[in-house]
């Protein structure tokens, strides 16, 4: 499929005529610099197909330079490999427009899971981090960021749209992350650490979480505090059952006998625990609510899985970053117009029933279901609150 995508005249007008259709593809080229000058090239619809060929298509240089004989032009392998070097700024520029008509198409959505995932080549090459924002709703991505290794997970990379709920996991756990989803009125559920945020009680001193932890297994919450953010937020606390316990515990003190450190007794005790924070007010979302709603989370996960398992996009050909990100922009620019049109072929979109999860989350228009994952005991809240800010 992806073979015939790249080289079937047949196919590659139809990727000409999706991408037309978000694009200019003559403009943009001569804008981010894929296509300046008539040459072997003679336009930029050219250097597309090579980048498809190289990328989606699986072919070496060498390859790519032996198929393009007749459909683009006679090239070298060297002349191939400084087309697609200058490609990764036009690729990118078309993976936006391809994603921002995705959103379009579900301007309602009030649930965003923003994750990253980390692009691991084979032997010893550069990584990449791959930012995303996740639909459940309509069960695909609709935004990627693609970026070095060096590029840190935030929410501002795939910024949400005003009045979404937020879900992230520990790595979004810092006060920056937490500032830019309450700066576009939106709400957000983030799991913790035990030592993730510095957290204070109603008085200005620091709340100990690990103290707080319930023994039993209903939820508990308290309100609390931080630093730079002017609002009160609830941190939700729920015990793991007993058999996810005790892995939580091994896989915590197997980390610290890699990092060869000595493990802290909190992190086991803390490792038994989903341990989360929300700016969700009670009377919106309960705690049991708000741990039903980040199980939602498990969707962004499976679709990360499902892109590198399907376009294989781990397997770097390359060391060579420009030409690295050429070949990785390339598998995701056909990942999103294979989906795209799985779904204008079945002629409706996903089953939402996944991501209308077990929980009635208010005012977001998602439905109360039993969901098939749930892994945590039904419990009802104790609520522990303290009121007024810190001094």
């Amino acid at each position: 499929m992806m073979m015939k995508t790249s080289l079937s005249d047949g196919y590659w007008s139809s990727v000409l005529a999706r991408l037309s259709e978000v694009a200019d593809l003559d403009a943009t080229a001569r804008e981010f610099g894929a296509f300046q000058r008539r040459g072997q090239v003679s336009n930029p619809e050219g250097v597309l197909r090579l980048a498809l060929m190289y990328g989606p298509g699986r072919l070496s240089l060498r390859s790519t330079a032996a198929a393009a004989e007749g459909l683009v032009g006679s090239l070298s392998d060297k002349a191939v490999e400084g087309r697609l070097r200058k490609a990764g700024d036009w690729l990118e520029h078309l993976l936006e427009r391809l994603l921002e008509a995705r959103m379009k198409q579900s301007p309602n959505s009030k649930l965003a899971l923003v994750d990253g995932s980390v692009i691991k080549p084979p032997g010893k090459g550069p990584q990449w981090r791959l930012h995303a924002r996740y639909d459940p709703g309509c069960a695909r991505f609709v935004d990627l960021k693609l970026s070095t290794i060096k590029t840190s997970e935030k929410v501002s990379h795939t910024a949400p749209q005003t009045g979404q709920a937020v879900i992230t996991d520990r790595g979004y756990a810092r006060v920056r992350d937490i500032s830019t989803v309450l700066a576009q009125e939106s709400d957000f559920i983030t799991r913790i650490g035990w030592r993730s945020l510095r957290l204070l009680k109603a008085d200005g001193n620091v709340f100990d979480l690990v103290s707080a932890l319930p023994d039993g297994p209903d939820v508990a919450e308290h309100t609390v505090w931080l630093k730079g953010i002017d609002r009160p937020l609830r941190v939700v606390l729920q015990r793991l059952p007993e058999d996810k316990i005790k892995r939580a515990a091994k896989r915590a003190r197997n980390k610290s006998a890699k990092n060869r450190s000595k493990i802290d007794p909190r992190t086991v005790k803390a490792s038994g625990y989903l341990m989360l924070l929300t700016s969700f007010p009670a009377d919106r979302q309960d705690a049991a609510q708000v741990a039903g709603i980040y199980r939602t989370r498990w969707q962004v996960e499976l679709g990360f899985k499902r892109l590198k398992t399907l376009s294989g996009i781990d397997a770097l050909p390359s060391a060579d970053p420009r030409l690295a990100r050429t070949w990785l922009l390339a598998h995701l620019i056909v990942a999103v117009m294979t989906e795209d049109l799985t779904e204008e072929i079945l002629d409706f979109p996903p089953s939402k029933t996944d991501a209308e999860v077990s929980l009635t989350l208010a005012g977001l228009g998602i439905r109360a279901q039993d969901h098939p994952s749930r892994h945590l005991p039904k419990a009802t809240a104790k609520t522990t609150t303290t009121n007024g800010p810190p001094p």
